[in-house]
């Protein structure tokens, strides 16, 4: 697996790791998650966007 190291803000990762800590979870597997989720998200919107003429 291809690692990369970000900075995060201090209230981000604050909520990050409180998430973790609560679902018994790594910080770093919530945080990929939220990326993976937040990427299909793009990858649709952009699909859509493509395919759907502007009015």
């Amino acid at each position: 697996m291809k690692k990369y190291v970000i900075s995060v803000d201090p209230a981000a990762a604050k909520f990050y790791e409180t998430i973790a800590r609560r679902t018994g979870t790594k910080t770093e597997d919530i945080m990929a998650s939220t990326l993976f989720k937040f990427a299909g998200e793009l990858s649709v919107k952009a699909v859509l966007e493509k395919e759907l003429p502007k009015s």
